[in-house]
């Protein structure tokens, strides 16, 4: 990563003593990071190997040798986290590393008295225009005026991140439930392709109640779908085989359809002048 990489740098020396103890005492084992940061076991070894591992971790704890458990502190537990999280939306892994040490620190900066001085956390990278490295900035909400940034960047939601670590370790430590905060999958919407959103207004119902494409007959429809491999299932244009290719009469259907589209088009134009 460049040299000029934004370092977090702790206001003095960090212990074992006070809040920070959760970061810094190797307590938590592999089933246990492994249910926080959504990674497997198998998973876990690269990134822990200590020649190719994807996060530094020291200590004998971590490696204590063959026929041992390992053993993980709540800081490296949040390493993992942080490296996972940012491998998995294709961060560069060779960076990895070092984002992740950043975040642990930033964990221990917070649990020092005077250390969050400032708030909601962020970290914004994105490659450079040049070269390999990759561009990392720090965005807090006190900033006065924000950095300039791509329209497309890798961010992490760094206090966020470490405050649901903490509370999912602490349930660890207390024997609670831990708390789950994956975000879950959005439910999937009509294709924009399909009667059923109809997006591009390409159907309409037929005299008998079956949906056609704009400007085409029942039969037209069924033939053009046939050569694009598809059919309609309820209000959904589902993929059932493949295509016959573009031929003569396929395009010819193409056409006719896309002209009454324009035509439509059109009048709802003149119509809303």
């Amino acid at each position: 990563m460049a040299d000029d990489y934004p370092r977090i740098e702790p206001a003095g020396s960090l212990t074992m003593a006070g809040a920070n103890r959760i970061w810094t005492h190797p307590q938590f084992l592999v089933a246990d990071v492994c249910k926080i940061t959504g990674t497997t076991p198998k998973a876990l070894e690269h990134f822990v190997s200590p020649k190719r591992g994807l996060v530094r971790l020291i200590g004998a704890h971590v490696n204590p040798g063959t026929g041992r458990r390992r053993i993980f502190s709540g800081g490296q537990v949040l390493m993992i986290a942080a490296a996972y999280t940012m491998s998995r939306i294709g961060f560069p892994q060779r960076y990895v590393r070092t984002l992740a040490e950043d975040v642990e620190r930033r964990a221990h900066f917070r649990g020092l008295p005077g250390g969050n001085l400032q708030t909601g956390m962020k970290i914004a990278t994105y490659p450079m225009n040049e070269g390999d490295d990759w561009v990392v900035t720090r965005l807090f909400k006190e900033m006065g005026q924000e950095p300039v940034l791509p329209v497309a960047v890798h961010l992490l939601d760094v206090d966020r991140l470490i405050d649901q670590v903490k509370a999912q370790l602490e349930a660890m430590i207390a024997d609670e439930e831990v708390p789950d905060f994956t975000v879950p999958d959005p439910e999937p919407e009509p294709s924009p392709y399909s009667p059923a959103s109809n997006f591009y207004r390409e159907w309409e119902k037929s005299d008998k109640g079956r949906w056609i494409y704009v400007g085409l007959s029942e039969e037209e429809t069924e033939e053009l779908l046939a050569m694009q491999g598809s059919e309609i299932q309820g209000d959904d244009l589902v993929i059932v085989g493949e295509g016959r290719g573009e031929s003569e009469r396929f395009l010819e259907l193409i056409e006719k359809h896309e002209r009454e589209l324009l035509r439509r088009g059109g009048m709802d134009m003149e119509g809303d002048e």
